[in-house]
């Protein structure tokens, strides 16, 4: 006997989460069915794959080498697939998009429904994360394609532009303000960020070439509705992507500033994949797709 692509895929879940629940959660079977495919998995190679204990479930150095392999492996059969999908029917077939949170909720409303319509045999499986992440999955082949913002360094992997998004100023409504601001007015002891980690972050420090003072109240924000809130409730000003302050994404209370610097303070927002992903030939279609809904 030899092992079955389930069995390895089981493998893999149970290393991802590392708890057989989980694992059996994540692959929508029972915890005795996984544990049984595991058990199968074992006795065909004739040595144990897994620490069991009843704090901790881990792999052996065994179980490490199949891992490695089980990804192999089925990275390459969902690549025969997913190819034979597309010479049959294009827009078809399992696409796995990793979207950041400061562009998922702005453009998902517009584009899911316009998948569905146009592409009904696209079966869309979405991913939000923070960039660091989804670049990982691309990486780790998890995910299939990414919508970023950009610049941002992507080492082995393409990117293509899509849309260039300007900064704008927010501020609690009541605070005195001219109609326009300009960066050199910005005040970064009053800024309000999200916290490390987030993308946005970095892009609107860069954009303005603002640097942080050493010593500030730390305002730091986990969500832009978070950060959003924070402006709101008068405990500064922030700087939002474009696509955020469309009429009706914003509560009241807050007022919105272009700038009037020229170029204005802006990020990009566009797709990153690996060559290598065997969904590629539909990307055009899809960046077409992407595109439009940014400019709605």
């Amino acid at each position: 006997m030899k092992p079955t692509i389930k069995q390895l895929e089981h493998l893999i879940a149970l290393h991802e989460e590392g708890s057989f629940s989980r694992a059996a959660d994540k692959c929508f079977i029972t915890q005795s069915s996984l544990s049984a495919s595991i058990k199968e998995l074992e006795i065909i190679l004739g040595q144990p794959l897994v620490n069991r204990s009843r704090k901790s479930t881990s792999l052996t150095a065994l179980g490490l080498e199949a891992l490695e392999q089980a990804h192999i492996i089925i990275t390459a059969t969902n690549a025969i697939t997913t190819r034979a999908q597309h010479y049959t029917k294009p827009m078809s077939g399992t696409l796995r998009i990793g979207i950041i949170p400061t562009i998922a909720p702005y453009i998902l409303p517009n584009l899911l429904p316009l998948f569905n319509e146009k592409y009904p045999d696209l079966d869309l499986r979405l991913q939000e994360d923070q960039t660091d992440n989804i670049i990982s999955s691309l990486h780790s082949t998890q995910v299939d394609l990414a919508i970023l913002a950009f610049p941002y360094e992507t080492p082995g992997l393409k990117q293509t532009i899509l849309h260039e998004e300007p900064f704008l100023a927010a501020l609690p409504s009541g605070a005195p303000h001219a109609d326009k601001i300009r960066i050199k007015d910005l005040q970064p002891e009053h800024i309000l960020l999200l916290e490390d980690g987030h993308c946005l972050r970095k892009h609107a420090l860069d954009a303005c070439s603002l640097q942080l003072p050493k010593q500030r109240q730390a305002f730091r924000a986990s969500s832009l509705p978070t950060l959003i809130e924070m402006v709101r409730s008068g405990q500064g000003m922030t700087l939002l992507p474009q696509m955020a302050c469309r009429q009706g994404a914003l509560p009241k209370g807050i007022d919105i500033l272009p700038f009037c610097d020229l170029p204005a303070p802006s990020r990009q927002i566009g797709l990153c994949w690996s060559e290598k992903n065997a969904a590629r030939h539909n990307f055009d279609t899809i960046a077409i797709e992407i595109k439009n809904c940014l400019q709605i």
